[in-house]
């Protein structure tokens, strides 16, 4: 994913500034597939206003609700994506491991389903849609 220069501003130390975290620590986000990172042609991680409200999140979830990443992990496989992707059939998802087995987000799947393989997940709807913490829930339990 090469990063766009007009949005993906901030380099990886600067966003652990901002976020008062080390860099070690987005690195085991990304490790950990619960955020994408875009990189320079040089390799460089870099970082849009919306991904650092994504991180802002993540933190917020570990620090003030004690959730774990891996129960993160859970959560954002949770996410119902059938119905925010609208390239996703009940076929589909039925027979998707992000739907199946609830151990992570979709884009975090080692193999992804054949209608994903070549979609850039990072502008998929499924992975921007809990970019604010309290949407998180909407999304979970639409009916409250």
């Amino acid at each position: 994913m090469v990063a766009d220069s007009k949005t993906h501003i901030y380099p990886i130390g600067v966003v652990a500034k901002i976020l008062n975290i080390s860099v070690p620590t987005i690195r085991l986000y990304e490790k950990e597939g619960v955020i994408l990172i875009r990189k320079t042609e040089s390799g460089r991680r870099v970082f849009s206003e919306p991904d650092i409200e994504r991180l802002k999140c993540l933190r917020r979830m570990i620090t003030e609700e004690g959730v774990n990443i891996q129960g993160i992990k859970k959560l954002l496989a949770m996410l119902p994506c059938w119905k925010l992707n609208p390239h996703c059939s009940a076929d589909d998802y039925k027979q998707c491991p992000a739907y199946t087995e609830i151990s992570g987000p979709c884009w975090s799947l080692p193999e992804k389903p054949d209608i994903y393989n070549n979609a850039d997940c990072y502008t998929c709807p499924v992975y921007n849609a809990p970019v604010d913490c309290g949407k998180i829930k909407n999304f979970l339990h639409p009916e409250e």
